[in-house]
């Protein structure tokens, strides 16, 4: 028999068993994605020169690059030192005792560089200096400068301390190298060996205090899964919904495996995991944390994806008749409420509140239905306008929801004219039409005219124009509508829902 790990539980498992052999044996919220396995029992962290100076105000991350043992050997002084002195030049700590050597020497500093200076030139008042900004000083610094590191995060801390402000303690972070063997595999026939630990998902608890950025966390993770495009040592993110706007809801220390969206500037409604302490920022919203599993994340490689099993449960009513809608939220204890079209095989289209956390507080939720003639079926051809699909896809808000709503703008002959708000964003000529547009291709109006992001389908075909009614120069082809025939009787003003297929 074999003795090993299954997501941090104990198991016993027959010799000449597999990944597959385990996974049919236990439960676990396997979706054929990636396993980690670390082979043997040894730790699997080493501490780096990187170290989380933690204060009354917030941590502070420093990143030492010289005089390490010096630091060693007075870190236990410098945990429990205060501000001594603070202006627009620097910051000092102490003081503690080294056997540094004190020179009269001017040193240039740069703004976050880390040094260590001296009060009256003596070791014994050693002090921790952060320079604010580029100076040029006597510090009573070693003659070479005395520079030991830079502050690598929480420079918002450094500028907010005073003199009634200390440091409380400093810790090493730790960083999940290969230091030993791991596979990350999605191969189900690989072999256990004795004392393996294996992950197989991660727990998400989202927070019930940021309802729109766990909303926006769930559209993420399509069908219970997470794929990493980017892993750095300090996180992992999710780019899936980059673009995206997400709400600022709490601001929180982001220790390792905390969750959060950048609500603001580039990368906005990126999604990060946390590997690391760092601290809060005003530009990332906290939304929830991994309450199990982080070894899985920390292990993982890029665009590997992983199974997850969220807490609570993602509620996404459109595109559902009302009839399996009613179903669902039963069995969860939550009562919905009809409006609109009301008959069992009527669709959803909206769904208030629009999140689960806010869904899941109340215990009911209001659901507007529409006939399935008023929902369009469309595909997209996602290789040849991949530009302007996206513009589409934001404007109709189908990258966090399965049912998009479009606005008739106007309706004549065989042509429909579709209007959404304003995106920020250019669409260039991108799959222009040659000969002829066939009837039920949809068109989007380029850059190059004036009437840009106007969307638009003819019922027949057409050899002149596209199907916003522009030149084919200035036309965009995005994708087909299956269903045509639902766009005969529509008219200026109304609203027809879309569905991707």
């Amino acid at each position: 028999m074999i003795e090993i790990e299954l997501d941090n539980d104990p198991l016993v498992v027959a010799d000449d068993s597999t990944l597959a052999d385990i996974l049919k044996s236990v439960k676990v919220p396997y979706r054929g994605t990636a396993i980690a396995i670390i082979k043997g029992t040894e730790e699997s962290k080493k501490t780096t020169a990187e170290y989380l100076v933690s204060t009354t105000k917030g941590d502070i991350g420093v990143e030492l690059s010289a005089y390490q043992d010096v630091w060693q050997g007075a870190q236990s002084e410098i945990a429990t030192s205060e501000v001594r002195w603070t202006g627009r030049e620097a910051i000092a700590f102490g003081p503690f005792k080294t056997d540094i050597t004190p020179s009269h020497k001017d040193g240039e500093y740069t703004r976050w560089d880390v040094l260590l200076g001296t009060g009256g030139y003596d070791a014994d008042h050693t002090y921790l200096v952060i320079s604010k900004q580029l100076h040029t000083a006597v510090h009573g610094t070693p003659a070479e400068g005395g520079i030991i590191g830079r502050v690598v995060s929480g420079k918002g801390i450094v500028d907010s301390l005073t003199t009634s402000d200390s440091i409380t303690g400093i810790a090493p972070v730790e960083r999940w190298e290969s230091v030993m063997d791991k596979i990350v595999t999605t191969d189900p026939s690989t072999k256990i060996e004795q004392g393996m630990r294996i992950f197989t998902y991660a727990m998400v608890d989202l927070s019930p205090d940021a309802p729109y950025g766990a909303e926006h966390f769930l559209a993420s993770a399509k069908d219970n899964t997470l794929t990493f495009n980017t892993i750095a040592h300090s996180f992992a993110s999710i780019e899936s919904l980059q673009g995206e706007e997400c709400l600022f809801e709490q601001k929180e220390p982001r220790k390792a495996g905390m969750i959060s969206v950048r609500s603001v500037g580039a990368g906005l409604g990126r999604i990060y995991i946390s590997k690391l302490d760092k601290t809060s920022s005003p530009s990332h919203s906290v939304v929830g944390s991994v309450s199990r599993g982080m070894e899985l994340i920390q292990l993982i490689e890029k665009d590997h994806a992983i199974a997850i099993d969220i807490h609570p449960e993602r509620i996404m009513l459109l595109g559902k008749t009302l009839k399996n809608a009613e179903k669902e939220l039963l069995e969860r204890g939550i009562t919905m409420h009809r409006e609109g079209e009301v008959e069992d095989n009527d669709i959803v289209v909206e769904q208030t509140p629009e999140t689960t956390i806010e869904i899941v507080g109340a215990g009911e939720v209001t659901v507007r239905g529409v006939s399935e003639n008023n929902l369009l079926k469309i595909t997209l051809y996602e290789d040849l306008a991949p530009t302007t699909i996206g513009f589409f896809r934001h404007a109709l808000g189908l990258l966090k929801s399965p049912i998009g709503a479009l606005p008739v703008f106007t309706s004549y002959e065989d042509t429909r004219l579709f209007k959404v708000t304003e995106v920020n964003k250019e669409i260039m000529p991108e799959n222009v039409p040659e000969d002829a547009v066939p009837a039920g291709e949809i068109g989007v109006t380029s850059q190059a005219a004036m009437y840009a992001q106007m969307i638009g389908v003819k019922l027949t075909d057409d050899s002149r124009y596209g199907p916003s009614g522009e030149k084919f120069a200035y036309t965009n082809i995005i994708g087909r509508i299956i269903d045509l025939e639902k766009l005969q009787d529509i008219g200026e003003g109304d609203i027809i829902y879309v569905t991707e297929v």
